[in-house]
């Protein structure tokens, strides 16, 4: 019997040491960073992501990230983060998609993900907003533009919101995107008074059972190398995911 109780707990304390070991990467939000369809300059973006936190990255590039979608490893991941510029998506992958808002999959969209899917409506309730490409059936007056390195004052409009608490107003120099589209019921969370610029220019909400964060700043290493923006989509990837204190 005595021998019996031994081996016993020998297998606890070994089975409780394998957890304690795998423990650290279980504790790891796991990420997709999803590109394509925009250049950028690779080394200073990616440098910038794998500093945010802990997080486990892994990423894309379009056209493969969306056909990831069909497969069942994207259920790895708690949140998609898109810095991509795509147009083509299938029947198959946009339910895929949809899927992911049913799961709670957090997303965050950046800067030119704005552009993403100019055929595809739901796309636009999904995210929160949208850039009205040229090159598609909307009226002149519709049109979104942008502008290269200009110097926007940031209002953070909600100073108690997990994204952007105890950050302060701001300036950052980015391209700005002026006449956006943003859905009514959306919650502002930055906002400029640039006249080049829409003004609401982060907003977040909830889609289906996601988590949605879009951020508009984040064209080159001028906002990618600015601790507040860096704060501020940590905090968006933590938020969107749920974790504890957000």
């Amino acid at each position: 019997m005595q021998k019996i109780v031994i081996t016993f707990l020998t297998g606890l304390l070994l089975a409780g040491s394998a957890l304690s070991s795998c423990s650290p990467a279980n504790d790891k939000t796991t990420i997709l960073l999803v590109t394509g369809g925009h250049g950028f300059d690779h080394e200073p973006f990616f440098a910038m992501v794998h500093s945010l936190g802990n997080f486990n990255i892994d990423t894309l590039s379009q056209p493969r990230a969306n056909r990831s979608l069909l497969s069942d490893s994207i259920d790895r991941y708690d949140a998609i983060v898109f810095y991509d510029m795509w147009q083509d998506i299938s029947f198959e992958e946009k339910e895929a998609f949809l899927g992911l808002t049913e799961k709670g999959t957090g997303l965050v969209f950046l800067h030119h993900s704005l552009v993403s899917y100019q055929d595809w409506d739901e796309l636009e309730r999904i995210r929160g907003g949208k850039y009205y490409e040229r090159g598609y059936d909307y009226p002149p007056d519709r049109l979104s533009g942008y502008k290269h390195d200009i110097v926007m004052e940031v209002t953070v409009t909600d100073p108690s919101h997990p994204v952007t608490k105890g950050i302060g107003d701001f300036q950052i120099l980015d391209e700005g995107y002026s006449n956006i589209g943003v859905m009514p019921g959306v919650n502002p969370l930055l906002t400029t008074d640039h006249p080049d610029c829409s003004d609401i220019i982060a907003w977040e909400h909830t889609y289906n059972n996601s988590r949605v964060v879009y951020i508009l700043p984040g064209h080159d290493n001028h906002a990618w190398s600015d601790s507040i923006y860096r704060s501020i989509l940590s905090n968006a990837i933590k938020w969107s995911v749920g974790e504890p204190g957000n």
